[in-house]
């Protein structure tokens, strides 16, 4: 005889019965969540350590959240997507020039992921676990990286499309447009405030880097 799992099965009884998740409660458990998987890792971290920080059962967590895998999916998304719907609306608006799209993007990646310690510990998470768990990778690339590409892809476009840009090998590798933010969050995770960045002036290169890279020859800011 197979082995039950009463707190895979006591969820759904309880929404037969017509009991109502209560509202708020998915936000109080991705929280709990953040904590968790921060403080101990992915692997090491367990959906009752979860409860206990969210002071509820065990079984609540399976009132809407499939696994553990599924928690960390949700988590990364509360966490991330906000972030990427707004530099994403950035690009949606029908008026701006590209290079004005381009810095709002660069800036609001500072604001929203450089400058966000949430955002940079579920990085070192990532970093730590994809070795072992190569599902977490994928999951980060497939709802993060991506859409963060085609916005950045479209930027471009639209820049080749007005004149403002050049034609360019970096148009087929966007991911170069926003590598200086990407180091100046792994500063961040290694150094902290020991050997501290001035975020104002490194994001102004950045962003003088990049424009000088793409506009056409003889054209000036």
């Amino acid at each position: 005889m197979s082995a039950k799992h009463p707190s895979r099965r006591g969820p759904k009884k309880a929404l037969r019965r017509g009991r109502k998740p209560k509202e708020g409660r998915p936000q109080e458990i991705l929280a709990a969540a953040f904590e968790e998987f921060a403080a101990n890792g992915y692997a090491a971290a367990r959906l009752e350590d979860v409860a206990r920080r969210g002071g509820i059962a065990k079984g609540t967590i399976y009132l809407y959240f499939k696994d553990k895998e599924g928690l960390y999916r949700a988590m990364v998304r509360s966490l991330i997507y906000p972030a990427l719907g707004t530099i994403a609306g950035l690009v949606d608006s029908p008026s701006g020039s590209a290079e004005e799209l381009l810095r709002k993007l660069i800036s609001g990646h500072y604001a929203l992921v450089v400058r966000n310690k949430k955002a940079r510990d579920i990085l070192r998470l990532l970093i730590a676990e994809s070795g072992k768990f190569p599902q977490l990778s994928d999951i980060f690339h497939r709802e993060i990286i991506e859409p963060g590409l085609s916005t950045l892809r479209r930027i471009l476009e639209k820049g080749v499309a007005s004149g403002e840009f050049r034609k360019a090998k970096i148009n087929d590798f966007p991911q170069i447009l926003i590598a200086p933010g990407v180091l100046a969050t792994i500063w961040f995770m290694m150094h902290g405030e020991r050997h501290r960045l001035d975020l104002d002036a490194y994001m102004g290169a950045h962003i003088e880097f990049v424009l000088n890279g793409l506009r056409k020859r003889g054209e000036h800011s």
